[in-house]
């Protein structure tokens, strides 16, 4: 079971959250210390119906920059999410390192780029499965890629480094 860990800010409000998913598909997510399981019933591209601890929710989501708006029983908040997928490519190019590393354990399902090319901010690298799902990792900022430390199918470990830049 792979976990990850989230910083989210609902209202202004910082909220630490852990989320692992076992085998049987059920999320077990840690709000601020106190333990939920979590199963998506319906997801959809603006809604989720879930079941919180067995009990039902609907959740409208729309995204909009840096995170999501979102709408539980007619009130509506700002939530700002923290990934650390993401957030490890930002740490990169934030203290000068030009290389993006797994941070979690996966599997990599594709690599968008090649030795060579030439990349913009924004623009996805590779995708990287972890916990049955897909992550799209994407370039901080410009740049070429030097050198691909990993092939699709390859199993990585959490710290490996998938991408070199110049």
């Amino acid at each position: 079971m792979s976990t990850l860990r989230y910083t989210i800010t609902v209202g202004g409000a910082p909220r630490s959250a852990v989320v692992s998913r076992d085998d049987d598909g059920h999320f077990r997510v840690v709000l601020d210390g106190v333990a939920h399981v979590v199963d998506l019933v319906r997801p959809t591209p603006d809604a989720f119906h879930m079941l919180i601890d067995g009990q039902s929710w609907e959740a409208g989501a729309a995204p909009r920059e840096g995170g999501w708006l979102i709408d539980v029983l007619g009130l509506s908040a700002e939530v700002d999410v923290v990934d650390p997928r993401r957030a490890v490519v930002v740490r990169s190019a934030a203290r000068g390192g030009k290389v993006i590393s797994a941070q979690m354990p996966g599997r990599v399902v594709r690599v968008l780029v090649a030795v060579g090319d030439t990349v913009k901010k924004g623009q996805p690298l590779l995708v990287l499965e972890a916990m049955k799902m897909e992550n799209e990792l994407k370039a901080a900022g410009d740049g070429l890629v030097a050198e691909l430390y990993v092939a699709e199918g390859q199993a990585v470990d959490l710290g490996a480094r998938l991408v070199r830049f110049e």
